[in-house]
Order: C-alpha cells, then sequence, then structure tokens
C-alpha cells in the first residue's frame, strides 16, 4: 500500500489499499458509567466534554482542510497515477531486453507511493557504479494487492515487490526467493527478521520500520508541568489530571468510533506483552492457548475502561477528528504513530510533537517502549537478473553509498542495527523512533500474523468494551470466537 496515514491499513476483503478505509460505528455514549469509574474526576470528565465541545467548533474549519488534504492524497495514489521512472520501456520490453541480454533491467513494483522519485534517484545511484543495470520503478497504492496479482499471472511479474510481511510473505511464499545468509541479513533488526523469516528462511528484504505508541504534545505537557512521560497506567492518570487543571481541553482521546487503530494497535498490547508472543498466536490456532484466562489480556481489558474513563470525548472521535485537534494543538495525547508526520507537517510545520510508549499497566518495563511495523520487499525468486537483485538490496545496506541513499534520499529509519536515521529528514515523531530504537526499547506490531479479519473484530469487541455494552469476560470471549472463527 501507499501511506495509510491512519496506520498501513488495508481491506483486504475489497482489495483496497487507501488513506482512509475504516467501518465507523459508534456504539453510543456511555458518559455515565465513565464517570462512574473516574469517581473523583467525573466532574472533571464532565466539564473538559463541555469545553472540548467549543473547542470542537473552533476546529470545523481545521477538519475540513484535513478532510480535504486526505482526499486529495487518495486521488493522488490512485492507479491512474502510477508512474515508471529510472528507466525506459514498458514491461514488455522490459522482457525482451532481459532475453536479448541487451542489458539488465530490474523491475520495481512496490507500495510506498510518496518514494517514488527517491527511488528512481538512488537506482540512477546504483546504475552509475553498476554501467549495464537499469531500473523500472513503479508505485502504487490503490489496488495493489490485485493489480501485483494481474502481473504475476500475466506475464509482468516484477523483480522486486513490496509484501506487509509475515501474513503476506505466506501468501507469496511460493514467488519468494531465498535471501537466507545474504549479507543485509546479518545486519536486520530482531523485529523485522522476526516478520521475513519462514521456516527458518529469510524470504524478503526489510525496508523499513515506522512505529505505534502514544502521540504527545510536548508543549502541553511543559504547560502542565510534567517532566517525563508516564510509563505506569497510574501516572497516566496524574497526567490526565494535571493536563486538565492546566486548561488543556482535550487531556486525552482515542478514535473509538474507528475500530482500526484498537484492532491493529491497542490489541497488540496484549500481543506483545506476551513472554513469547508467536508461541502464543500459534497456540490461539492449535487450541494451546487461549485469550481467556491470559492476564496480560485481561490487564489490558481492565486498562481499556480504565482508559475510556480518562477520554474526554471517546464516542465521537473519529480519525479525522484525532487528526484536526492533534494538528491544532489541543489533544495532548492520543494513539498513533510517525506516519503521521507528514500531516502534522502540513497542518503545522512547528507542531511539537512526540511519541512515547502506552502505559496500559503498573510494569514500567513492559509500557516504556514502542512498537515497530516494517515495509518489506519481496525479491521474484524467477527473475532472470536474480543475482543483479540480490546485489542491490545488499548494496542498501552494506556499502557507504546505499546507506545514505536509504538514510538521506529515501528518508528512512533503517530497518538496520548498521544505519541510523538521518534526523533532519524523518521529523520530530521519526527521531523518537529512532531514538527508543537505540535504546533498544522496542517490540514488535503483530498484526501481520493474525487470521484475515481479526484486527476488524477485535477493533470492534474493544469499541464495545469501553462503551460498557460487554464485560471484560465477555470481551476476551468474543476475542477467542473470533479468532476461531477466522482462523478456519
Amino acid at each position: 500500500m501507499g501511506y495509510c496515514i491512519a496506520g498501513i491499513g488495508n481491506d483486504d476483503s475489497a482489495d483496497c489499499y487507501c488513506i482512509y478505509s475504516f467501518t465507523e460505528k459508534d456504539y453510543g455514549r456511555c458518559y455515565c458509567r465513565g464517570c462512574k469509574r473516574l469517581n473523583n474526576r467525573g466532574n472533571l470528565a464532565k466539564g473538559l466534554r463541555r469545553k472540548t465541545m467549543k473547542k470542537m467548533k473552533k476546529a470545523a474549519a481545521l477538519m475540513m482542510t484535513v478532510a480535504m488534504m486526505l482526499s486529495m492524497a487518495a486521488c493522488g495514489n490512485s492507479g491512474a497515477k502510477e508512474t515508471t521512472g529510472a528507466a525506459e520501456g514498458s514491461d514488455t520490453q522490459v522482457a525482451s531486453q532481459a532475453a536479448d541480454g541487451e542489458e539488465k533491467t530490474i523491475y520495481i513494483y512496490q507500495m510506498k507511493t510518496e518514494i517514488q522519485d527517491a527511488l528512481e534517484k538512488v537506482c540512477e545511484v546504483y546504475s552509475e557504479s553498476h554501467p549495464g543495470v537499469k531500473f523500472v520503478c513503479e508505485s502504487a497504492s490503490d489496488n495493489y494487492a490485485t493489480s501485483l496479482k494481474t502481473k504475476f499471472s500475466g506475464g509482468d511479474a516484477p523483480d522486486i515487490f513490496s509484501i506487509q510481511g509475515y501474513s503476506d510473505a505466506l501468501v507469496w511464499q511460493s514467488q519468494l526467493a531465498d535471501l537466507t545468509g545474504e549479507p543485509f541479513t546479518s545486519e536486520m533488526i530482531d523485529t523485522s527478521a522476526e516478520n521475513v523469516t519462514l521456516d527458518g528462511k529469510v524470504v524478503a528484504f526489510p525496508l523499513s520500520v515506522e512505529a505505534a505508541g502514544y502521540v504527545y504534545n510536548t508543549a502541553l505537557f511543559e504547560q502542565a508541568g510534567i517532566t517525563k512521560v508516564p510509563t505506569t497506567k497510574e501516572e497516566l492518570a496524574e497526567d490526565v489530571q494535571k493536563l486538565a487543571d492546566a486548561g488543556v481541553s482535550v487531556p486525552i482521546s482515542e478514535t473509538y468510533m474507528d475500530w482500526y487503530q484498537l484492532g491493529n494497535f491497542m490489541i497488540n498490547l496484549g500481543f506483545a506483552g506476551q513472554e513469547d508472543p508467536k508461541a502464543f498466536i500459534d497456540g490461539l490456532s492449535d487450541g494451546s492457548t487461549s485469550f481467556v484466562g491470559n492476564k496480560v489480556f485481561e490487564e489490558l481489558a481492565d486498562f481499556i475502561t480504565f482508559e475510556y474513563a480518562l477520554d474526554t470525548n471517546p464516542s465521537t472521535t473519529d480519525f479525522n477528528t484525532q487528526t484536526s485537534l492533534v494538528g491544532s494543538g489541543d489533544m495532548a495525547i492520543t494513539i498513533g504513530g510517525n506516519w503521521s508526520q507528514p500531516t502534522y507537517d502540513a497542518i503545522n510545520p512547528d507542531l511539537p510533537v512526540s511519541l512515547m510508549g502506552i502505559p496500559y499497566s503498573s510494569d514500567e518495563k513492559e509500557n516504556d517502549q514502542l512498537y515497530l511495523v516494517g515495509t518489506y520487499w519481496g525479491v521474484n525468486k524467477d527473475s532472470k537478473n536474480l543475482d543483479t537483485v540480490k546485489d542491490f538490496i545488499n548494496w542498501l545496506v552494506t556499502s557507504d553509498e546505499g546507506k545514505e541513499c536509504m538514510t538521506k534520499t529515501l528518508q528512512l529509519i533503517p530497518a538496520y542495527n548498521n544505519m541510523e536515521a538521518d534526523a533532519d529528514s524523518i521529523g520530530t515523531l521519526g527521531k523518537a523512533v529512532s531514538d527508543y530504537m537505540a535504546a533498544g526499547k522496542v517490540d514488535n506490531i503483530y498484526y501481520t500474523f493474525y487470521p484475515d479479519g481479526f484486527a476488524q473484530a477485535a477493533g470492534e469487541a474493544v469499541q464495545k468494551l469501553g462503551a460498557g455494552k460487554s464485560t471484560n469476560e465477555e470481551f476476551l470471549q468474543e476475542l477467542q470466537d473470533a479468532w476461531d472463527n477466522l482462523s478456519k
């Protein structure tokens, strides 16, 4: 997909890789329950909601702007905007050239549309030092999965193509080259290696990483006298109170109207908190583990109701509202990731935001980390220029030229231990991700291991739990039932 600024999302049932693909459901306003859970903070929540309504009226114009930006971005990522770069000629010519031995042409078909121009420059740099090698670079986000299948079935298969981690690697396993032992593999960070390893073999090239956590406004924290980020849920509650006392209209809010962030990022806390997340996931499928009775997921269920009670406007906040209130400087804390940096920059290039962990428990070490999601390239095992393709991806990681291309030209946060992101290129959110990675305070986002449809089912279960339409026990059973049904 291109860049889903809501969190690298997709609706596989519709083969839609879009900028905003959500199922919106409002499970009703349950303020009284929230106030009861807040006890002495109930009046705070009521007052904040009244103030927030005034702020949201002021933000209406900004929301219109954000919606227009998202709409234009979606149009810009449509199939009609697919471009060809770096090398001359059509896919047919590429195949003909390879067959005739005139030159080696590498065909890249990938879904990060925002790096198209930069990728062409990177390919030119490689070609300058490797005479006779040219590239065709094509990027698409809309209907990427469908068009990729069409290319393979129609004889126009790319040499390099985007995949979305483990579950996608399983789908394309028969077409993926075995990259085990290639020089780049020794530099992969652990979370990326986990997502590209099948049956002990490395089957894809990690291109970059992004991370999810709590986006927070550093200026509002300073205004409230908060000198360190909260690393326990008790500290989170105290800081929300401080922010409210300092006059911040929306101390904390989530997109409880949308399932997407809840089903991919909130639920991930329960998976990442397992002693062995992958073994737990495997156990869900073979029946040896369960959501029901699992201590980490029980703790997460408690946190969902806890956070919902702290939330200023839980049942009426969708992604556009969230983006607008963060961009206007009115919201202090919300779930998100560094993929939102371009959107925030477009609203306010000086917006003082950063990323921190989500303190869902009383375990400071477990809470003080971000959760990584990667971008990956698969290599076509049937490529006529397989050795050259392997040389190219190794060059990106092992050569000084390649590393500069990754960090400065492509402006990526690399998924490798031997290079660091360029601080001037990745913004304040990207800088936070880089710092957490350097400190080793990162874990994985495991949604690429879920059965198809589980993220949405889980997100909708979170919505129900937060709104008081299910108990903790019913929530965990809903997760179990969804996994059992969808993994058949």
